[in-house]
């Protein structure tokens, strides 16, 4: 299960991802991006308390992450805990898209 919130913080778009991305929920991700991202000029995604992500997560996430870099939105990803940065790192996102994306949780 995955709930998505959205809200604006300091002119950026803000979405807090709570509980588990994987293939049954990444399609929720995906429209709650698409249904912010208009006249955003940067987009967070805060991962304090998202739980767990499967390889189906993190290719929505990168493709997400693709996109609105393409349209030049400024994204960062913040509050990554260790279990799911070690899969980012495992399958690569961090090189992929860079580290300075990405914050983890202290």
């Amino acid at each position: 299960m995955l709930e998505v919130k959205t809200s604006k913080k300091n002119g950026q778009t803000v979405i807090d991802l709570i509980g588990e991305m994987d293939i049954a929920t990444v399609d929720k991700f995906k429209m709650a991006v698409e249904e912010a991202r208009d006249g955003a000029p940067g987009m967070v995604f805060n991962m304090a308390e998202l739980t767990f992500v499967d390889s189906t997560g993190v290719g929505g996430l990168l493709n997400v992450i693709k996109s609105l870099k393409y349209d030049d939105i400024d994204v960062r990803v913040i509050n990554v805990s260790d279990e799911v940065y070690e899969v980012f790192d495992l399958l690569g996102l961090p090189i992929l898209l860079g580290k300075e994306i990405f914050q983890r949780a202290e």
